[in-house]
């Protein structure tokens, strides 16, 4: 729906640091959304360690830069993954998005024209870190899922990412999400603490969404470039991630959705 709103929800996937499940929580919870008949885009905008396409155990021939470049359409880089999750794969060959010259915004804006129709739901797995890459990939999606671990260098970081995202955009959309707690006990005094200090220094209110317990089938699943919520249906990682999965669904905060195209628009005009 070029230049106007859309019934598609963008979901971006970012992380203050690397190392604490960011993909495997993005590519995850399309899964999942699938299993609630959600129809799914999942965007490989990573653009240092590209990797969704390894996790789901396919090789990616094309990517987004071949579109970029008018080599390709879309539809001949989508890749279709477990229960047809479709992947649009990443390369390091598009890292400055921001610096796109007409034709080439073009090219990018045109080759998503028209998939607001196919799908339900956009999750960008984007980068970790506040580069301003990833801050831009971040800020253009009206839902943003923040990944973090107990660990105080991740905490660190994911402060240090709230704070940025803040400054960029008053009204920013953040909602939290613990990864790889050692109990329900440490995820929510690690929510609690994140939430406290953003509310305190920065005035910010972050919606504590859930948490991911430590299953030692996830890193099963990740050597065999499976899905953990496909592969492992039962155990406790997918029933906690579940439960995120279907709160983001009961939850929709009534902003209106731009859209696939409506978010690269932000991203190639560089508007937060």
């Amino acid at each position: 729906m070029a230049g106007g709103f859309s019934k598609v929800r963008t979901i971006a996937v970012t992380s203050g640091k690397g190392g604490v499940g960011k993909t495997n929580i993005a590519t995850n919870l399309a899964m999942l959304f699938r299993k609630y008949k959600k129809r799914v885009l999942l965007i490989d905008l990573d653009l240092g360690l590209a990797n969704v396409d390894v996790l789901l155990g396919f090789h990616a021939e094309y990517t987004l830069h071949d579109v970029i470049a008018g080599h390709k359409k879309m539809k001949d880089i989508i890749l279709y993954g477990p229960d047809e999750i479709m992947v649009v794969p990443a390369s390091s060959g598009i890292e400055e998005l921001t610096n796109l010259n007409k034709i080439q915004k073009e090219q990018l804006l045109n080759g998503f024209s028209g998939l607001d129709e196919e799908v339900d739901i956009v999750i960008v797995d984007t980068g970790a870190g506040i580069s301003s890459n990833v801050i831009s990939f971040v800020l253009a999606s009206n839902e943003i899922l923040l990944v973090t671990t107990p660990e105080p260098t991740a905490i660190t970081d994911a402060y240090a990412m709230i704070k940025v995202l803040s400054k960029k955009k008053n009204d920013v959309n953040i909602k939290l999400l613990i990864n790889l707690a050692c109990s329900r006990e440490e995820a929510e005094i690690t929510m609690k603490k994140i939430s406290l200090v953003s509310r305190r220094f920065l005035d910010v209110n972050i919606e504590c969404c859930g948490y991911l317990l430590q299953d030692p089938n996830v890193p099963i699943a990740t050597r065999l470039q499976k899905s953990f919520v496909k592969e492992y249906p039962n155990t406790i990682a997918t029933s906690c991630l579940n439960n995120i999965a279907s709160s983001f669904l009961k939850k929709d905060d009534g902003t209106l959705a731009l859209g696939i195209e409506g978010y690269f628009r932000r991203i190639a005009d560089g508007m937060p």
